[in-house]
């Protein structure tokens, strides 16, 4: 027998993907609110190697030498080190492409910017220069000024009407917790370019904000059959579907990722999934036919208790493998498969294969406990049974099979006491719900009479 695991999104960094033309991903695991417009998908809000102050020479005469370092810094995201050769450029030439520079890493690297006034006489002087509000609407997010960018953000709607406006314009009411109204924006800027990380964004905002997560499927199920399936937009899904408890579409949400990337997590999962229905058949058609794996299809036949077909493949395992483990799978399935449980030769082969793996290096508690039990129960050498079901519970003492297996040992020696004093452990461990645990303990109360 056997025995036996957001509200960062949308803004902060917003118009770094705006200038520089990057696509980001978004992180599915929901956070608070007051964090998801300032999530930063590509990671800018890691710890930077800002050198300190006395490292930067402030008297550098060449404006190209300034250039080349703030150039250099920005390409490999050292915002802060950059930002403050931006600053010292535009502080000697007041030009604007150093204050538009100085003002991007400011934001890119969490800096005040001292220059936002300058930013805003700007905007006065060319108020139709998208780029510069866009950089504005950003600073107000990052200061959480909810009023002053909602403004913005409609300005830059009704000015240009693109998806990246749409987006930032949604952030002001997702800090303030009116998240419709950010959906409906999303959904503007979504519909508008069918990207799948703004998708990710309703998603998230439907599903954690709104608990709407039908509404959420619905949309993410509507790009799937568009698109298919992207791992981001897939794993949303299993996420809502595992918290939703809605199996069979889980399920083939795992084969469309399977199939898709051939990762063996998913297929895993899609097995683990078939088990836990119970689909059997399925399982194995798939580990046949689309995933061949030994080691799983080994798994689903002992939930299926195809004891003999288990111990085809575990035997296989053994000769190709050489693992002990294998050699004591196959002496348990052996068992479990034989028709007649007394059969002196089979017992005698499933001694032999468990002795085998013992020497080869199997000590798992399980193999011991099982190989144990079979030494007592069957009365094949009960001394010898207890010793190693003892060495079981080493790893294990607390392990209710094991005190049984004990239990019984002493019972079998008519140890009436101290078989009462381990059973009674079990049964305050289980109860008597298990057939077997009860009638051991029935026998071992009438010993103690």
């Amino acid at each position: 027998m056997f025995r036996g695991n957001r509200l960062r999104f949308i803004v902060l960094i917003l118009s770094f993907v705006i200038l520089n033309g990057c696509s980001y991903s978004p992180n599915v695991t929901k956070i608070k609110r007051s964090d998801l417009p300032k999530y930063n998908p590509k990671d800018f809000s890691k710890p930077l190697l800002v050198k300190k102050s006395e490292d930067i020479d402030d008297n550098m005469e060449s404006e190209d030498d300034l250039i080349i370092q703030g150039v250099w810094y920005e390409m490999h995201g050292y915002y802060k080190k950059s930002h403050y050769f931006y600053a010292l450029l535009y502080q000697r030439t007041k030009r604007i492409e150093y204050l538009f520079r100085e003002l991007a890493t400011a934001l890119y690297g969490g800096i005040v910017s001292k220059n936002i006034p300058e930013l805003k006489k700007l905007i006065k002087k060319n108020p139709s220069d998208i780029q510069l509000k866009r950089l504005l609407i950003s600073f107000y997010i990052n200061q959480v000024n909810n009023k002053k960018a909602k403004e913005i953000g409609e300005e830059l709607i009704r000015e240009s009407g693109e998806a990246i406006d749409y987006e930032l314009d949604a952030s002001p009411y997702i800090l303030s917790g009116d998240y419709k109204k950010a959906v409906e924006l999303l959904t503007v800027a979504y519909n508008k370019t069918y990207n799948e990380d703004i998708l990710l964004k309703i998603a998230i905002l439907l599903d954690d904000y709104l608990h709407n997560p039908d509404g959420a499927i619905e949309r993410l199920e509507e790009y799937r059959k568009r698109h298919k399936c992207s791992e981001k937009i897939c794993n949303k899904l299993l996420e809502i579907y595992s918290k939703e408890q809605k199996i069979e579409p889980l399920l083939d949400v795992y084969m469309s990722l399977y199939k898709k990337t051939k990762k063996d997590i998913y297929a895993t999962k899609l097995v683990e999934g078939y088990i836990y229905l119970k689909e059997f058949d399925r399982a194995i058609s798939f580990l046949q036919h689309e995933y061949k794996n030994d080691e799983l299809l080994y798994e689903v036949f002992l939930a299926k208790k195809d004891y003999a077909n288990a111990f085809k493949i575990s035997d296989r395992l053994y000769h190709i493998e050489k693992s002990p483990r294998w050699l004591a799978e196959s002496a348990m399935a052996l068992y479990e498969k034989s028709s007649d449980k007394n059969s002196k030769e089979m017992l005698n082969q499933v001694v032999d294969r468990f002795e085998k793996a013992i020497r080869e290096g199997a000590k798992d508690s399980v193999y011991l406990n099982y190989y144990g039990y079979t030494l007592i129960d069957k009365d094949i050498d009960i001394q010898k049974g207890i010793k190693i079901v003892k060495d079981a519970l080493k790893e294990q003492p607390n392990n209710s099979y094991y005190l049984d297996s004990l239990a019984w040992g002493y019972y079998k020696l008519h140890r009436c006491k101290d078989a009462y004093r381990e059973m009674k452990k079990v049964i305050d461990i289980e109860g008597l719900d298990e057939e077997e645990i009860a009638e051991h303990w029935r026998a071992i109360e009438n010993c103690n009479k």
